[in-house]
């Protein structure tokens, strides 16, 4: 309770709000993200929220098109330079922009693309394990981070901790972590918590646990629920968007690992290795993997171990994995070995090495 009212007090004295989730965004922080950007423009906050590109099934989820609430910004550095003319045509479906220089010289890297118009006077990360996760937007702009607080809300085990306020919760998903804090924000004159919020964070809520099938799920993630679906949380719309349709990148997906799956008999390992332009080809993202390795647990009756490994987006090129066991000593292994986050019979990881066939065969030592 107390690091809440720190967080309150935090919210309260900032007039201007960015909420940060992961460049690598999932369903959790999706919905609990705009749950938040949805209660900060109750409180009167000016408030946006940076998410790349939104999964079709996640588009239910109300604010999901705060995204595209800010300008599109070329930002010029000028000292040392002077910008006498400026003029701009469009040709077919081009749009060029002439600059005329009285003096100095403009170079490509006095050019850059800020993803926001104004300063903030708070940065508010959710589900980020550090500021690394940020990607491109945490490295060009290095100024907001070191003179802007932080309030850090997350659920990994290795958070690095690097906010003014962190609310840190291992045993929760974010979501749960949002529907407590937004509580302790309300008041018996004002509540936060409408229709349209409370579905937002029972649809994290719902991911998070894999629709409470996940063995991990505690009571207390039923209790979250049962209060949202009170406050207005609607239940069977979530199931209808999130479980009872395939989108056909994630049917492409699982068609194209069941294509590369392979079977190491002395290890009862079944693996597949995913580059850039499978994901491409599919036109899916690493996000469908969830709904991949849950189909092939449901499609393989003897399936002990199973590993994916990808190449994410990042740059440099991070290689990623999934792996998944019925022998829990397997998976504590994984996590002796690599920074990743268990859940169930399964941890979500990220290895050091340059290429998935070093990565599967370091893998492989170990197990």
């Amino acid at each position: 309770m107390e690091d809440f009212g720190q967080a309150k007090n935090l919210i309260e004295r900032s007039r201007t709000i960015l909420i940060l989730p992961p460049q690598e965004i999932d369903g959790d922080t999706l919905a609990s993200s705009l749950a938040l950007f949805s209660t900060l423009k109750k409180m009167g906050k000016t408030v946006n929220v940076l998410i790349g590109e939104i999964p079709e099934k996640f588009k239910f989820l109300d604010g999901w098109q705060a995204k595209n609430s800010e300008d599109f910004i070329i930002s010029i550095d000028t000292a040392g330079k002077e910008i006498s003319k400026m003029r701009y045509e469009r040709e077919n479906s081009d749009l060029k922009i002439y600059l005329t220089l009285g003096k100095g010289e403009l170079k490509a890297k006095d050019v850059s693309f800020p993803a926001i118009s104004r300063p903030p006077n708070l940065l508010v990360t959710i589900g980020v394990n550090s500021l690394a996760d940020l990607g491109g937007f945490f490295e060009q702009n290095p100024r907001i981070f070191s003179e802007t607080p932080i309030l850090n809300i997350d659920n990994h085990p290795s958070n690095e901790n690097f906010g003014e306020v962190n609310l840190v919760d291992t045993t929760s998903s974010s979501s749960e972590i949002l529907t407590n804090f937004i509580r302790f924000l309300e008041s018996e004159d004002e509540a936060f918590l409408d229709e349209n919020i409370a579905t937002n964070l029972l649809a994290g809520v719902i991911y998070a646990s894999q629709n409470f099938r996940n063995p991990t799920t505690r009571p207390k993630t039923f209790e979250t629920s049962a209060f949202l679906i009170e406050r207005g949380g609607n239940h069977q719309k979530i199931i209808q968007h999130l479980y009872k349709q395939k989108s056909v990148s994630q049917i492409n997906l699982l068609g194209r690992i069941l294509e590369k799956l392979s079977l190491n008999k002395p290890k009862e390992l079944y693996s597949a290795s995913l580059t850039k332009k499978d994901f491409q080809e599919c036109q899916a993202s690493s996000r469908d993997l969830g709904f991949v390795v849950e189909e092939l647990k449901n499609s393989f009756r003897y399936l002990p171990n199973l590993l994916i490994l990808w190449e994410s987006h990042a740059s440099p090129v991070i290689i990623k994995g999934i792996f998944y066991s019925t022998k829990r000593e397997l998976v504590e292994k994984i996590s002796q070995n690599y920074e990743g986050v268990s859940k169930g019979d399964g941890i979500l990881f990220v290895t050091r090495e340059p290429d998935v066939d070093s990565a599967k065969e370091n893998l492989l030592r170990i197990i």
